[in-house]
């Protein structure tokens, strides 16, 4: 256990320094919003280039582990959906948020680091194709669950998801390093020196913008919808993974390393980009950012145990 504290520890630690950095007056909310933006766009598509460049991308794809990992993904939309319409009773656009809560890990600000920390680089073959089929799984059933069908204008609004999906740095640098890791090249040792500085500032700076976004948001009085997407996204997402994987039997063999990648990828707290997503819709702003900071707090217990759980029994 304590070589998982070991992993673990820095990431919450680091995100608490960037909560007490606000608190001190060190840095305002536009300056952790600068700095998240710098994470994202700067430093964290260099990081993720760099660990795919190194796949065998012939060996990449497996069928049975996306359509196990995607195949939960939905139905952690579908269960989040009937909640949100019938028991909550959420508008579309609301609807769509309070899925997307319950269905979004933390892959760039803590899952991508952590894994390669965890598992060394021979996590980046799983940890792409995640990010990849995951993406656009995630926005897509966003869009359809946000989507009033007394509107009628579903086709738009699967227009702008693509679009919005061509325009995900995390993602471009996805395709673009599978892309070069086909071609058989190999970088220069300038580019390459230039892009792994940047990569090193992606795990800290993402941590610490994060932990400044986190304070300040306001707890609402919605316990109901926070505990709800609390307990389906730390609890409940990471344990219909493991059994997707562990109970229905699979004709071609899974690494059992991608299988703890699954489970952790999916025990991750609620990933920031949702929020940013909820300042573009302007809709459901406030109870997802106090659903960001409840998660990401709850999940530095729950990781840890997560973690360790995997890697004695898997």
């Amino acid at each position: 256990m304590l070589d998982v504290l070991s992993i673990t520890i820095p990431f919450f630690a680091i995100i608490l320094c960037g909560s007490l950095a606000r608190l001190r007056g060190w840095f305002s909310e536009e300056g952790g919003r600068t700095l998240a933006r710098f994470a994202f766009f700067v430093v964290l598509p260099p990081f993720m280039f760099i660990a795919i460049t190194s796949i065998d991308v012939t060996a990449l794809f497996h069928v049975g582990f996306v359509l196990r990992y995607e195949l939960v993904t939905i139905i952690m939309f579908l269960i989040a959906g009937m909640f949100a319409t019938y028991v909550v009773r959420l508008t579309p656009q609301q609807r769509g948020l309070f899925c997307l809560n319950t269905a979004y890990p933390n892959y760039g600000y803590i899952g991508v680091p952590m894994a390669i920390l965890a598992f060394g680089e021979q996590a980046a073959a799983p940890i792409s194709l995640i990010l990849v089929c995951d993406t656009i799984t995630l926005l897509v059933m966003t869009t359809l669950l946000s989507h009033d069908a007394a509107s009628g204008h579903l086709g738009s609004a699967l227009r702008a998801t693509i679009i919005s999906m061509l325009r995900n740095p995390l993602l471009l640098a996805v395709l673009a390093g599978l892309g070069f890791s086909a071609s058989g090249f190999q970088l220069a040792i300038l580019p390459e020196q230039f892009l792994k500085m940047l990569a090193g500032a992606a795990a800290p700076t993402a941590l610490f913008a994060l932990g400044i976004t986190l304070v300040g948001q306001p707890i609402r009085a919605a316990l109901t919808e926070l505990t709800t997407i609390s307990l389906l996204k730390l609890i409940i997402h990471p344990a219909l993974i493991a059994a997707a994987f562990l109970l229905w039997p699979s004709h071609q063999p899974i690494d059992p390393l991608w299988i703890q990648l699954a489970v952790l990828f999916a025990s991750l707290p609620i990933a920031a980009n949702v929020f940013a997503l909820s300042q573009f819709y302007n809709v459901y702003i406030g109870r997802t950012a106090t659903a960001i900071m409840i998660t990401t707090i709850s999940a530095s217990v729950t990781v840890p145990v997560t973690l360790f759980l995997l890697i004695k029994w898997l």
